[in-house]
């Protein structure tokens, strides 16, 4: 993956655009993943139920907070850099969280999580049917405002953990703040510096509001875990490779029966499935872009399909239909519409 740009290069695409808040759709995993790049990250996406995906993405940039709210009918996974200075703090809004997952670990409701320091990484799932809202801002500025007001013991429990249970009142409370922050944006009736500044304050308010056992969910990573996250990677930065399971396993280190059960507990799925999903939504990705197919010189379905490793034109069909409930015909007619 490459690295993703740092903040500074988000405000100033934002100030150039001269825009504080945009809403825009996406109906598919691959889409979502463009929209990302908006904000200056960069993430893998991959629809993991089947059926024609609809989603939102709304944009408000607050100053040094990015906040996003997505909404999608469909299970997706992200996975990609979340860069050397940068926190998140997210929640899922509409109690739909039963598949929601970070780093492979289920969420519970009315939990909050992204927030880990020194993480580089980001790999968590959307239930589908939910609606998620996610901020995005420096990790350095934000312990800064920490220590300003004498919370410097909070950086040490957010270097320990990545995700907190809170209380449904609070819970609730965020998801009203950042609606009206989102909504508010879009017809510049908030000023972006002290929203920023508002963001700032719900989070430390999230971080102190527990009771006397506290709250913070310690990150811990399995290595069956990892091994997924390890082969979700693989398949998207080779996703032309044609390999089997024999050749998957030796690359990774892993037997076969661990990576089966691995990838059968994180994501109800084998292996080899796996890595044809993500072959697929690759070729979803490619049909939907003109500009991708016209550099890699493809033109037909067919050339699409075999560029991504599917030799069989009547199985690629039917797997693509099965996902996208969609020929791949129909994805690129309207692509040209």
């Amino acid at each position: 993956m490459e690295a993703t740009p740092g903040m500074m290069n988000v405000d100033q695409r934002w100030s150039q655009q001269g825009v504080s808040g945009s809403s825009y759709s996406f109906h598919s995993a691959s889409e979502l993943s463009q929209l990302f790049h908006l904000v200056g990250k960069r993430f893998d996406a991959l629809q993991l139920t089947p059926g024609r995906l609809k989603g939102e993405m709304s944009i408000a940039q607050l100053g040094a907070v990015t906040l996003l709210k997505i909404t999608t009918t469909h299970r997706i996974l992200l996975n990609g850099d979340r860069g050397p200075d940068c926190i998140s703090f997210c929640i899922e809004a509409s109690g739909q969280a039963k598949d929601h997952k970070v780093f492979c670990v289920p969420m519970s409701a009315y939990s909050v999580h992204g927030f880990k320091q020194g993480l580089l990484e980001s790999h968590f799932e959307l239930s589908a049917d939910s609606t998620t809202y996610l901020t995005i801002t420096s990790s350095r500025r934000f312990n800064d405002y920490l220590e300003h007001f004498g919370l410097e013991s909070m950086i040490g429990e957010m270097e320990m953990s990545n995700s907190l249970q809170s209380f449904p009142l609070m819970h609730q409370h965020m998801a009203k703040e950042f609606e009206f922050l989102i909504q508010n944006s879009f017809v510049n009736t908030i000023r972006p510096q002290q929203a920023g500044h508002r963001l700032y304050g719900l989070f430390v308010k999230c971080l102190t509001c527990h009771d006397e056992e506290g709250c913070f969910i310690p990150m811990v990573s399995t290595p069956r875990q990892e091994l997924v996250r390890r082969l979700i990677g693989w398949g998207f930065l080779h996703g032309t490779a044609d390999t089997n399971l024999d050749q998957i396993c030796q690359m990774l280190f892993a037997s076969k029966g661990t990576l089966i059960q691995s990838t059968k507990e994180a994501l109800d799925i084998g292996p080899m499935e796996l890595l044809k999903r993500i072959r697929l939504e690759k070729v979803n990705g490619m049909l939907r872009s003109q500009e991708r197919r016209k550099t890699a010189q493809l033109t037909t379905v067919s050339e699409v399909a075999q560029y991504f490793g599917f030799r069989s034109r009547g199985h690629f069909a039917r797997a693509y239909q099965e996902l996208f409930s969609e020929s791949p015909s129909v994805t690129l007619s309207k692509a040209r519409a």
